[in-house]
């Protein structure tokens, strides 16, 4: 998933922190509309398996749309349950969970890491159906004390939508649950890698199904789902081929050792001379100690300078310490695997690796990851465009 700028709500849930991502406010609306005009086809469903609701309260005016919103609230309550049951069972394993996130396919509970015990990634995936089919059976349970009208119908739109999730979560295509404890299983009897490897291309056939189905069929959002399936799926190949290349390396193993560094009081248009001799978009800033201040990026220099000739202080040169930003910093005990996610999802492209003193000690970059990648598993890597590490 596209990371954005997401909402953070002001609670958690058994301490798991809850996000909502911008889609998810597209898409509620949307779904509240699609259900509250399915509403009378929904009552005539309900008819045929013997529940008698009358429709005629529940089409008046802007009724059908608000029992739609209850319901796609109800649809989305269920779905962060759901996954609130994968969260506790990892946290169990020892597995930090980072938050749980809704978006508009759904929802999602985003691990440090998934458990490394045999067997665990099928008892952790497999909770999430489980727990579904308990919210259906509730809500169907509820059912039975209800004799009409609209909470009839919302609690047997949740029975439905509830069995409907966990069935739908038990194909066996990653990232699904399905996929996940299908791997699981494989890799007691393979290696892990080859394991996701066939997981992956069962994902990809079921994706494929799942696609021409919902294109013959019309249905614009099963194809959405078959995109989503087919490209997750191989991500989770390629991050297997990853993790095995990185194996129990550290930071201090991978990072470039004493890096070319400026100090706080270099002059910015000296700073900008540096791009005659190297590539890198910009530099590490640390004082005569050599503890790190922070991260100074050429572009920055160069604005700073650009806008010191348009109001006229251009006379007073400014210095490096004008522009240093907070940089993204590791210890240089950590796992390979975590500053490879920490990269991923940084601004920098790099991390600079300090000591517990605070000085800097090295740096890891991209190009680093991508080299070691390329020698275990024979891909060609290619320097981005900042070149070598600084």
């Amino acid at each position: 998933m596209m990371r954005s700028r997401a909402i953070h709500l002001p609670f958690r849930i058994l301490g798991f922190p809850v996000v909502l991502d911008p889609s998810f406010l597209l898409v509620l609306p949307l779904f509240a509309y699609l259900i509250g005009s399915q509403i009378p086809a929904y009552v005539t469903q309900l008819a045929s398996l013997g529940v008698d609701v009358d429709p005629a309260p529940l089409q008046r005016g802007v009724s059908p749309y608000l029992l739609g919103l209850v319901a796609a609230i109800g649809l989305f309550a269920s779905v962060l349950v759901h996954e609130v049951g994968h969260a506790v069972v990892a946290r169990r394993y020892g597995v930090k969970v980072k938050e749980i996130r809704l978006w508009f396919l759904g929802g999602v509970a985003q691990f440090e890491e998934m458990p490394r015990q045999r067997g665990a990634e099928a008892v952790v995936a497999i909770v999430g159906p489980i727990t579904s089919i308990a919210v259906g059976a509730l809500a169907w349970g509820a059912m039975q004390r209800v004799e009409g009208g609209a909470a009839l119908v919302l609690l047997s739109y949740l029975a439905v939508t509830n069995i409907g999730l966990a069935l739908f979560n038990l194909l066996p295509a990653l990232p699904l649950d399905g996929g996940r404890v299908l791997r699981s299983l494989l890799s007691l009897a393979m290696p892990h890698l080859r394991a996701t490897a066939v997981a992956v291309s069962v994902s990809g056939a079921l994706a494929i199904l799942l696609g021409v189905y919902g294109f013959v069929t019309t249905q614009l959002f099963l194809v959405i789902l078959a995109f989503f399936i087919y490209n997750a799926g191989r991500a989770e190949g390629q991050a297997a081929i990853v993790e095995r290349a990185v194996g129990n390396r550290t930071v201090a193993d991978l990072m470039t050792p004493d890096p070319l560094t400026v100090e706080p009081e270099m002059r910015l248009d000296q700073f900008l001379q540096l791009l005659h001799f190297r590539r890198h978009t910009g530099y590490p800033v640390v004082d005569a100690s050599g503890r790190l201040l922070g991260y100074a990026r050429l572009a920055d220099a160069q604005s700073a300078i650009a806008q010191a000739e348009e109001t006229g202080t251009a006379a007073e040169p400014e210095t490096v310490a004008t522009i240093v930003r907070d940089g993204e910093t590791i210890a240089p005990h950590e796992s390979a695997m975590t500053a490879l996610r920490r990269v991923a999802a940084g601004d920098l492209g790099r991390l600079l690796v300090v000591d517990d003193a605070g000085h800097l000690v090295g740096v890891l970059s991209k190009t680093d990851l991508l080299a070691l990648i390329q020698e275990a598993g024979g891909k060609q890597a290619t320097p981005d465009d900042t070149g070598r590490n600084v």
